[in-house]
């Protein structure tokens, strides 16, 4: 593991700098200095609207998919309740509140999750999702080397948001949860236009609509952008 003040120095250099590949460059930072095989930043402003920002590897990529199909997982829950979730065996669970994330996540190489909710004052902003191929908690060094990735994730994304950096001053401190999803390159727009759909033809509510897509693609293994990118008015009446 590298240096902890080597870390942070390099993370306030990032967060200093500013511009679209900060979040970019801090997973990679992270994954350098700490033992972790990957990690992810995803912007969130509920459990049905969420959107990855950078990830570091396929892997995380397919943690973070598979939560937002299911609705479920430890991202969820370290946004909703505002606390770190620690998995230090994804094999030994033993937390029945995701059973099917749990089930799924045992198919992956990852066998170590830790998520990090980013929160500016009582407003969730998202998570740092970080993975290891290994089993095993994180070290006090490692848990504060997290901290501060974690830390600099939120103000990367608050001068992102407002459009400005640290070194120039300009941060966003009253940023509205759903201003986050409006600000982000939804690559999961077809998801929420989809959504959309259902709920004009079917007469339902988002969370609903939303719970139908994710049951679909679970129960024919696509992801929900699959699944949405071909939704028809047909598809809808089989629904």
């Amino acid at each position: 593991m590298t240096d902890l003040h080597e870390l942070v120095d390099g993370l306030t250099t990032i967060v200093v700098d500013g511009g679209d590949r900060a979040p970019e460059r801090i997973c990679a930072a992270c994954v350098a200095a700490l033992p972790v095989t990957g990690a992810a930043i995803t912007v969130m402003s509920g459990p049905q609207q969420q959107q990855l920002i950078c990830a570091t590897d396929e892997l995380i990529r397919d943690l973070d998919e598979l939560q937002f199909r299911l609705g479920e997982g430890p991202g969820v829950d370290a946004f909703i309740h505002g606390r770190p979730i620690f998995i230090a065996d994804l094999n030994n669970i033993g937390d029945s509140r995701w059973p099917v994330y749990a089930a799924a996540a045992r198919r992956t190489p990852a066998r170590a999750q830790y998520v990090l909710p980013l929160q500016a004052g009582s407003i969730g902003v998202g998570v740092l999702d970080l993975y290891h191929v290994q089993p095993g908690p994180l070290s006090p060094v490692a848990l504060t080397g997290a901290l501060r990735v974690a830390d600099a994730a939120l103000w990367t994304l608050l001068g992102l948001r407002s459009g400005g950096t640290l070194g120039d001053g300009e941060m966003a401190h009253d940023v509205a949860p759903n201003d986050w999803l409006r600000g982000a390159p939804l690559q999961r727009i077809q998801v929420y236009q989809a959504t959309g759909m259902i709920i004009a033809q079917l007469d339902v509510d988002a969370e609903t609509a939303l719970a139908w897509l994710r049951a679909h693609a679970f129960e024919h293994e696509e992801s929900l952008d699959a699944v949405a990118s071909v939704l028809r008015p047909k598809f809808v009446e089989e629904l």
